[in-house]
């Protein structure tokens, strides 16, 4: 994946190395459809259309075995992909591709992994795959849900670029990165703790011993519905879905969320961040600079709606 990702930021950025650069340059710009707290962006692979899933929790982008059939192509033979994810792990070997066409761009994109997931569980068209942080992270990102449309940016060099529009921006500070992936500090009902940020996932999660430390014991979630829980495998999991009373991400507050907790082997920090924190609001994500922004108070303090 690390090769990947050099390979598309050297021929992305700009021709000058050593300049700092804050000028914004849009490299593609698609449509962006939501669809049961999911995000889909159209996609062509060696002529093939794909719709897939925009997941920044997933470190690979990844082809459905059925999408990766229609194709074609070669599976690579040097390459296995294993992934982990909140419905146990799943292995797969790569496919190699003539490249990847994103809102009329084309990016060098050499393989992408083909994976099993329960991904026909959805109602509606079809799910190609995921579209993963092997590819976006080479771009700044803006994430516009209320427009349906998602834009990639050249990196910009610059460390106090601000979002490219113009309602007020608030900046999310403090983030990590485990691996490839954006980690939040979030506060779960006085509680502080860490989060992944994951457009792939449709509901927030938590993790068992997250959720105690807010003072949640079994005995509370005895009357929480049970929910089924499916992640990059084949699995599912059924867990409780629990409403808490205050999550903070930042200067966002998200009053009584309804969060599914999950056993903690099922996560790698304490709690992921889905689709529906960016629902009703735009993004500016940069997961090469670790960036991220979000519109301002009158759309990001919204009460979360029920589901």
């Amino acid at each position: 994946m690390r090769i990947s990702v050099c390979v598309l930021l050297v021929l992305l950025l700009p021709a000058c190395a050593n300049q700092v650069s804050c000028a914004l340059v849009p490299l593609s710009r698609m449509p962006l459809e939501s669809a049961g707290h999911l995000m889909f962006v159209p996609a062509r692979i060696n002529g093939h259309r794909l719709r897939l899933l925009v997941d920044t929790g997933s470190e690979r982008t990844t082809l459905t075995e059925a999408a990766a059939a229609r194709l074609g192509l070669p599976y690579t033979v040097q390459y296995v992909t294993r992934t982990i994810g909140v419905a146990g792990m799943s292995a797969s070997r790569d496919l190699a591709v003539p490249g990847i066409d994103l809102g009329g761009a084309h990016f060098p994109v050499d393989r992408v992994a083909v994976g099993r997931f329960a991904l026909d569980r959805f109602s509606g068209p079809r799910i190609d795959g995921l579209l993963g942080a092997d590819i976006l992270l080479a771009f700044d990102m803006d994430i516009d849900l209320p427009a349906h449309q998602l834009t990639l940016y050249r990196v910009r060099g610059c460390p106090d670029a601000l979002p490219p529009w113009r309602q007020p921006a608030m900046e999310i500070t403090g983030l990590g990165r485990t691996r490839d992936l954006m980690v939040v500090p979030v506060d779960l009902d006085g509680q502080r703790g860490t989060a992944i940020l994951d457009t792939g996932a449709q509901l927030d999660v938590v993790r068992a011993s997250f959720a105690r430390r807010t003072g949640l014991s079994p005995h509370k979630m005895h009357s929480d519905p049970l929910i089924r829980l499916y992640g990059a495998s084949p699995g599912m999991m059924r867990v409780p879905l629990h409403r808490f009373h205050e999550l903070r991400i930042g200067s966002v507050t998200i009053h009584r969320p309804q969060i599914e907790v999950v056993p903690d082997d099922a996560l790698e920090a304490d709690a992921l961040l889905g689709e529906d924190f960016l629902s009703d609001r735009r993004g500016w994500l940069s997961l090469a600079t670790d960036h991220l922004f979000v519109s301002g108070p009158k759309v990001a303090n919204r009460p979360r709606r029920d589901r």
